[in-house]
């Protein structure tokens, strides 16, 4: 049975399909932005603000400051493969960062200083951090169903899934359409007039119920399979079980605790609802921050640093490859294996934008780019930069 599901394919595409989309891209599009290589991030999509409902979010009252340095003698060579690379690769942005320092940070125009910076699908990472901090603070556990928590869900096959089913991509559910997307051309048309509630929508019969393979449906925690219910789900039960918006509630307990500097603009309906499967957006140095935070975490004692530690491993094969295509494994909201770079954990986003993070060293890349088609490169160069430097 399983050979034969292994031929149930769908493009991994999500719901970012058209509710990420600028002003100027908004019309009854069903699919992100692709050339002749394959998926690609223009500009107009990976910089700007967002929609003008959008939550903004203040910044630490006390920022975490940011080191810079000169790569020593034994990092050169992996940071001039980085400068070559940046150069000759569509390449936005690219940094490596040894524990607090950066030892490498470039960009190309139009981004500076003051560019805000799609998160694409890397803020599926952010919205883990978030469910983490809702578990350490006793809001939700791992073993909290979906229905606990949102009401409408009751009597649906979604609400059935767990905190951890939904953090591992595994509800069981459909995610939507063949191709993924988790909104329909008439709600996406809501979403360009604000009108879209996204509690209704994951909780239409489409995206609620349970996924059919080829002789039963699938239970929750059996498949990964990825969407952008799961995190989308999350977000809300996070809202309801802490009393709060989602977007609030990961501003003040993630990106605070990060330390950024500057205002954060998350996406969300104008009902409270957020796009917790990836639409957060940044300045560069805050997004530095941020990785850098997670790092660091990742180290610390306690619920969250057992949290952290938790969600970078693996907690789920990616067996059917509907999406993650070099990656063999997943963690809570967070890719944990890849032979490319297989000492790493990552947050991914479409079009080629990405976080790596060292497993056992404290060296994190943080990389966005206009397409995906040479990120082979970047998860070598990950590898390279992860290893030991005498």
């Amino acid at each position: 049975m399983n050979f034969m599901r292994g031929f149930i394919r769908v493009t991994a595409v999500t719901f970012l399909l058209a509710t990420i989309q600028p002003a100027s891209a908004q019309s009854n599009q069903s699919v992100l932005p692709t050339d002749k290589n394959g998926a690609v991030a223009p500009d107009d999509w990976l910089i700007g603000k967002g929609r003008a409902w959008f939550y903004h979010g203040l910044p630490a009252a006390s920022p975490s400051p940011l080191n810079r340095r000169e790569p020593t003698e034994a990092e050169k060579p992996v940071v001039d493969k980085a400068r070559a690379l940046f150069a000759a690769r569509p390449a936005k942005v690219m940094v490596l960062i040894d524990g607090h320092d950066i030892v490498y940070k470039d960009a190309k125009s139009p981004v500076n200083d003051n560019s805000y910076l799609f998160s694409f699908s890397m803020g599926k990472t952010i919205t883990s951090m978030a469910v983490g901090k809702a578990i350490c603070a006793g809001k939700l556990t791992l073993a909290t169903r979906a229905d606990d928590v949102i009401s409408e869900l009751k009597g649906k096959d979604l609400g059935a899934a767990t905190v951890a089913d939904l953090l591992k991509m595994a509800s069981g559910t459909t995610g939507g359409e063949s191709d993924a997307t988790m909104l329909t051309a008439a709600q996406n048309k809501l979403w360009g007039e604000g009108r879209l509630n996204l509690l209704d929508a994951i909780v239409e019969d489409r995206l609620s119920r349970a996924k059919r393979g080829l002789f039963s449906s699938y239970k929750p925690g059996e498949l990964f399979w990825y969407k952008s219910t799961d995190p989308v789900t999350l977000g809300i039960m996070v809202g309801n079980a802490v009393g709060m918006p989602f977007s609030k509630w990961t501003t003040e307990n993630v990106l605070q605790a990060a330390g950024i500097a500057r205002p954060v603009i998350i996406g969300e309906d104008k009902f409270g609802h957020v796009q917790a499967d990836g639409n957060y957006r940044m300045v560069l140095d805050d997004w530095i921050r941020f990785v850098i935070w997670v790092k660091d975490s990742s180290k610390a004692d306690g619920c969250f640093g057992d949290y952290v530690r938790q969600a970078t491993t693996t907690q789920i094969k990616n067996t059917q490859k509907n999406a993650g295509k070099f990656f063999d494994e997943y963690g809570f909201l967070v890719w944990t294996y890849t032979g490319y770079a297989p000492n790493s954990y990552w947050a991914n986003g479409y079009g080629g934008q990405r976080i790596g993070w060292s497993r056992d060293k404290d060296r994190e890349l943080l990389l966005f780019s206009n397409s995906e088609e040479w990120i082979a490169d970047a998860y070598q160069l990950m590898n390279d930069w992860g290893a030991d430097k005498k």
